[in-house]
């Protein structure tokens, strides 16, 4: 029998990337699917967290709170979106009590914002959703959407309002309640605009998603943030909405 032809390099590097690719293909989704499993799992206990931690239960304040502006503080630890916390954020964001997570198709999620009664907006619940492009095409997930919701200021507080949108995407209001997609007819000025912010809205949304949701009681109790906010204190010169 002759021996067969030995396989083209280009064919060879075509093949082991496909096969590598397949690999990490399947090692996403796992990982996706088991943090959506292990958060699922324990649902009950994130809510009684929030609970004993705000001491609000649903609208209803029932206790002290274990440690007062439990959220905000653990937004302001987290590296990922400490600068995303704007002077003009400091208020609404005590009223915050609770952040939860809704698990859609394939990769989509929603981060859910719950607010007790405040002298700042009437919304109770602000809801921000993340979606990637669907189907076998793509190895990876592709951010094609976020859909931020309106915040409905009280009137002693428009002033507040275009504050945040002055700040633009360093305000976390402006960022919660943005909506951003790609488009046809875009020009590639506009696509790189869109991309630009369309990734740092993903970049906030996975860090509250994967580091502040299940480690909020770390930001106080466990040390953690600490250090890397001591070593991004000297950058904050320029960051003239600081609190």
């Amino acid at each position: 029998m002759p021996t067969p032809p030995p396989t083209p390099p280009t064919q060879l590097i075509k093949t082991l990337y496909t096969q590598e690719t397949t690999l990490n293909t399947t090692w996403t989704k796992t990982l996706h699917e088991a943090r959506k499993a292990h958060h699922e799992t324990n649902t009950p206990f994130y809510k009684h967290r929030s609970q004993q931690a705000t001491g609000y239960t649903n609208d209803t304040c029932t206790h002290t709170p274990l440690i007062e502006d439990f959220w905000l503080l653990a937004l302001r630890k987290e590296p990922s979106t400490r600068k995303a916390v704007t002077k003009p954020d400091i208020g609404p964001l005590k009223a915050l009590t609770d952040i939860r997570i809704e698990w859609g198709q394939g990769f989509d999620y929603v981060l859910e914002f719950q607010f007790a009664a405040n002298e700042y907006f009437t919304n109770r619940v602000m809801r921000k959703a993340f979606i990637f492009e669907a189907g076998d095409a793509y190895p990876y997930p592709v951010p094609v959407e976020t859909r931020g919701e309106n915040i409905y200021w009280r009137k002693n507080h428009i002033l507040q309002a275009e504050c945040h949108a002055r700040i633009g995407a360093r305000s976390f209001f402006a960022w919660l309640s943005r909506s951003v997609a790609f488009g046809d007819g875009l020009s590639s000025e506009e696509e790189g605009f869109v991309e630009e912010r369309l990734g740092g809205d993903f970049d906030l949304g996975e860090a509250i998603r994967d580091r502040v949701h299940p480690n909020a009681m770390s930001y106080h109790l466990g040390g953690l943030g600490e250090e890397e906010e001591e070593e991004e204190e000297d950058d904050d010169s320029d960051y003239d909405m600081e609190w």
